[in-house]
């Protein structure tokens, strides 16, 4: 169980000492260790920090033993309501944005030729495919709905091929897979496989497209995407676009995580390195025993965590053990 902390070998050390009855003060612990005190007095930080520790009801300056289900329990009630609190805040800058666009689009002077209506979906394509190819760093895309219609698909491929060739960076969120054909699944698998990057979101999702973050697409009519869309380079309103996209992005996860997966689905040095994290070593240590750089290490480490969607370290741990991989 504590291997899903992300403990230090000193800190689990200090831990087990702290079960004792009473439990010691930290010069005790530190000369059974024979470490100096004020590295004790850190781990009890740390310990504190992640739950395992409380403040002692009975003796001031004190600290009580926590038990490690009862403080993960805590965590991941935290977690969710942090979660929660992600959605809140999602949902008023996603109702910020549609009002602003509404504002303007109604005719408020002086920004009429920063917001221009694009009729039907012949004419959105065609300028999706110029700001395409105009595109010079990012383009980001909320993406709601299902499985993709084969001309939808032909597009987006031809488009993500060519902004992928010239390296310009590549996020997309997505509603649940599981309502994705196998076409579309293909479709997301090729483009994580060449470079781009795709989450997936259980909230609601408006549509959009940002390029190069100063330009954005989005529907003429949210009830009916068919009808057009509006472009918008106004930068008062495609900023608060980006911030919706960002809040958005955050919550996502990528298409696989929480789902079951073999351990083949990750290659041996992988891994090799989850089961070291887990079991208390530092990225440095792990990188020693596996023979490969520190900076190869926190590289794989940021590409895990990715995958499985986690924010940090505990959370990739508690998430890596739920799909059977730890």
């Amino acid at each position: 169980m504590l291997t899903m902390f992300g403990l230090e070998q000193l800190e689990e050390a200090v831990y087990r000492e702290m079960r004792g009855s009473p439990p010691p003060v930290a010069e005790e612990i530190a000369d059974r260790l024979a470490v100096a005190p004020d590295l004790v007095r850190a781990c009890l930080d740390r310990l504190l920090e992640l739950g395992l520790l409380r403040p002692s009801f009975e003796v001031p300056g004190r600290y009580a033993v926590v038990d490690p289900v009862l403080s993960l329990q805590q965590s991941l009630a935290g977690q969710h309501e942090e979660l929660m609190r992600r959605q809140r805040r999602i949902a008023e800058t996603h109702a910020e944005v549609v009002r602003l666009l509404m504002s303007d689009a109604s005719g408020r002077s002086g920004r009429a030729e920063q917001v221009e209506r694009l009729l039907g979906m012949d004419e959105v394509q065609c300028r999706v495919d110029r700001l395409t190819g105009e595109a010079t760093r990012e383009v980001l895309t909320l993406r709601p709905g299902g499985a993709l219609s084969a001309p939808e698909l032909m597009a987006a491929r031809r488009n993500d091929a060519a902004l992928l060739s010239r390296s310009v960076s590549i996020r997309t969120v997505g509603t649940d897979t599981g309502s994705y054909d196998a076409a579309t699944m293909a479709h997301v698998h090729w483009l994580t496989g060449n470079g781009g990057r795709f989450r997936r979101s259980g909230a609601p999702l408006p549509r959009m497209v940002l390029f190069d973050g100063s330009v954005a697409l989005v529907p003429l009519d949210p009830r009916n995407t068919t009808a057009g869309a509006l472009q918008v380079t106004d930068p008062g309103l495609v900023a608060p676009m980006l911030a919706l996209f960002e809040q958005i992005w955050s919550s996502a996860t990528p298409p696989d995580a929480g789902r079951p997966a073999a351990d083949d689905a990750l290659n041996g040095k992988e891994l090799a390195l989850l089961r070291l994290v887990a079991e208390g070593c530092t990225d440095a240590a792990a990188a020693g025993r596996l023979h490969v750089s520190h900076r190869t290490a926190r590289r794989m480490m940021a590409a895990l965590m990715e995958r499985l969607g986690a924010r940090s370290r505990f959370e990739a741990g508690v998430k890596a053990a739920r799909l059977g991989w730890l």
